[in-house]
């Protein structure tokens, strides 16, 4: 029996994304109504809202927005690794500069695939950039985004770790339609 690739453990994790919210496979996730989310736990439920912030009055979101599930609020854009180095405070991290066709020239991006790339494994691969995260500090390492990759967990207990490909025809520096619709 064969290993399923990264893009089909991808297409599982929508499969089960989509029986979660009851949408049909396929559908659009933006006409979820709140009756058609899967009930929260109460004890959740409190902590859930102190943490969501309050649109301002400046920022109105609409009404569509606020339903729209989380994850499919993620923009992807295709990059190019233009440049690889190792992280010098941390054992795990590389640091990339990934060119996805903005002005500002290439983003800096940290990852965790040490481990399971080389630097001249990396360099020059085509990538999946999650886009819209705010910049986190990684290990004093400032990252304006993600790359998208996929994991399994081998019968040895180790871990496979595969970049998820951009799709045929999709161009360097062109943003994707959310993948989750």
């Amino acid at each position: 029996m064969t290993s399923p690739t990264a893009i089909e453990l991808l297409e599982d994790l929508i499969s089960d994304l989509e029986a979660k919210l009851n949408l049909a496979p396929g559908a659009d996730p933006s006409v979820l109504g709140k009756d058609t989310l899967p009930p929260k736990d109460d004890a959740n439920s409190k902590k859930d809202k102190k943490k969501q912030p309050k649109p301002s009055s400046k920022k109105e979101t609409s009404a569509a927005a606020q339903d729209i599930p989380e994850i499919c609020k993620l923009e992807f854009k295709v990059g190019l690794i233009t440049k690889v180095w190792v992280h010098p405070d941390a054992d795990k991290l590389y640091c990339e500069e990934i060119d996805v066709g903005e002005e500002g020239g290439p983003r800096q991006i940290a990852s965790g695939l040490r481990m399971h790339y080389s630097e001249e494994e990396m360099l020059g691969k085509r990538v999946l950039v999650v886009s819209n995260l705010k910049p986190k500090n990684l290990v004093g390492f400032k990252s304006h985004g993600m790359v998208l990759c996929a994991a399994e967990t081998k019968e040895d207990g180790s871990e496979k770790v595969e970049f998820i490909e951009p799709p045929e025809g999709g161009k360097q520096k062109s943003k994707l339609p959310h993948l989750f619709a």
